[in-house]
């Protein structure tokens, strides 16, 4: 051991002198590489330019104007990624402000799409085949609330951030036969009853939404047993109020969100009415850097209001690339097609443990509803979408050209099929002129001696296909939603292919 020191010293006191040899500098192979502003790409004494503006520095430091502007430009960021990660719940906020302007305000009060969704209402891709209801619980003004749903019905509950809550129909818990439901708000800690389907929701707003199907092609069956429909909070189970149905046929419901100021507004309203532990810490920290904060009110600035807005803006352009230009080929239901879907995604979009915030923003700019039933694949039961926005040549689909879509014969839908056309625009019915911008299995379309049958898509109707033609509109982007309610097997297997939709020279 003592050999070891007497070594270990003569090595450091050659190491020693030969540093002082050198002036006090390691030797030349022992000394590291320069330190220096460009090795780490330090921000020295210059004007660093980025695609959003240049900003000076003079000794490391930012100039006060350059510190003012990336701030901003730090703000605007963070508020493109709360556009992003709260489309969901600020779509669900703007339905429920939709029906309460409708007159809709409380729990008992239901909306009924009687005669069908028309172009009048502006919501996010509804069909034009099935019997819409929707409506309300406000668990926070009611507590326990009971719904008694009706049989045959298709639908299902979500909460106020547009989660799942329960299925209600053939997947749900009741399972087509009807029942009561429970719904139990935030915190609950009471005595719960026995006979009841129980939800838990975590949010105080709730929105309860059921379709119905037609019977010899009229909605009066379903219609009848949706007002069979009861609503009252279990305080009042013993004298339940009668309910008030309201037929939104026809009506100019306004249930989609804005691309500029007021999207931040109804967030902040949002925020500051549930409880402040639904967003995670990190939703909330964003929301926090732009001004929206649980227990304040939401005042910016007349600069930060034009910020904002430009930002809602901005991500709103994103959102758009995002969902009509989607990079994800996970995205397409078929290899070599046009045809999009959900994608490799669960109903709750969380993949490999990770949110998969870009993918579900691509869906619900588009649409609102989340539900087993509609993402997974339900053979013979509940529904199945596939959609598109551009035709075979990969050119968007815009109203002033004329284009054929050639639907093949025995399309696997057990119930019915469906193809919609929807604005651009507004991601709500194109106001084309028609009654209902649709050709279904119901609008019994002309069918070619094979069975297959021709959708024609165009300003001014090719002759003879009144029966198979949808009106567009010159100047003004579309895409279509074909359904397959009750799906089947040749659809998954792909057995059964749709074809691109062909632009007509």
């Amino acid at each position: 051991m003592r050999m070891k020191s007497h070594l270990s010293y003569a090595v450091l006191f050659a190491y020693l002198s030969a540093l002082a040899a050198c002036g006090g500098r390691a030797p030349k192979d022992e000394q590291s590489a320069p330190q220096s502003a460009d090795h780490h790409g330090w921000l020295g004494n210059e004007t660093v330019k980025t695609r959003f503006g240049d900003f000076e520095f003079k000794g490391g430091y930012p100039t006060s104007a350059a510190a003012s502007g990336l701030l901003d430009q730090l703000k605007f960021n963070r508020a493109i990624e709360v556009y992003f990660t709260q489309m969901p719940a600020v779509a669900i906020y703007e339905i429920r402000e939709g029906f309460r302007k409708f007159g809709a305000r409380q729990s008992n009060q239901f909306i009924i799409w009687e005669q069908l969704t028309d172009a009048k209402t502006l919501m996010l891709t509804p069909n034009t085949e099935t019997v819409y209801g929707m409506g309300f619980l406000n668990l926070k003004q009611d507590g326990p609330t009971v719904v008694e749903a009706p049989p045959k019905m298709l639908g299902n509950v979500m909460d106020a951030l547009q989660r799942f809550l329960v299925d209600i129909g053939p997947l749900g818990p009741d399972k087509g036969a009807g029942g009561k439901y429970l719904f139990l708000p935030p915190g609950y800690t009471g005595k719960v009853p026995s006979g009841y389907f129980v939800v838990k929701s975590s949010t105080y707003d709730v929105i309860f939404a059921v379709r119905g199907f037609k019977v010899d092609n009229k909605t009066d069956h379903a219609v009848g047993l949706m007002k069979q429909l009861k609503i009252y909070s279990l305080a009042q189970a013993t004298r339940p109020p009668e309910m008030d149905f309201r037929n939104g046929s026809g009506q100019p419901i306004d249930t989609v969100h804005s691309d500029n100021l007021s999207f931040f507004e109804s967030l902040a309203a949002l925020v500051n009415e549930e409880p402040a532990d639904i967003f995670t810490p990190l939703e909330r920290f964003y929301m926090q850097a732009i001004g929206i904060e649980y227990g304040k009110a939401f005042s910016p600035a007349d600069k930060d209001k034009t910020l904002l807005s430009d930002a809602a803006r901005t991500a709103a352009a994103m959102a758009r690339a995002n969902s009509f230009d989607s990079p994800e080929r996970a995205t397409y239901f078929y290899d070599d097609e046009r045809w999009q879907y959900i994608g490799d995604v669960p109903y709750t979009f969380v993949k490999d443990g990770s949110l998969q915030v870009d993918r579900r923003a691509y869906v619900y700019y588009m649409g609102f509803g989340n539900d087993p039933a509609m993402m997974n694949k339900n053979v013979g039961v509940g529904s199945y979408y596939l959609w598109t926005y551009k035709d075979a040549a990969g050119n968007h689909l815009q109203g002033e050209n004329s284009y054929k879509l050639h639907i093949p014969a025995n399309v696997p839908a057990k119930d019915f099929w469906s193809v919609l056309v929807y604005d651009a625009l507004s991601r709500s019915e194109l106001q084309n002129g028609q009654a209902f911008p649709s050709v279904s299995k119901y609008t019994a379309p002309k069918m070619n001696p094979d069975g297959s049958v021709d959708v024609y898509f165009s300003p001014k109707m090719p002759e003879g296909e009144e029966k198979n033609w949808i009106q567009t509109v010159p100047g003004k982007g579309w895409f279509p939603i074909f359904r397959f309610y009750a799906p089947l097997p040749p659809l998954y297997d792909k057995t059964w292919k749709l074809p691109d939709i062909q632009q007509l020279k």
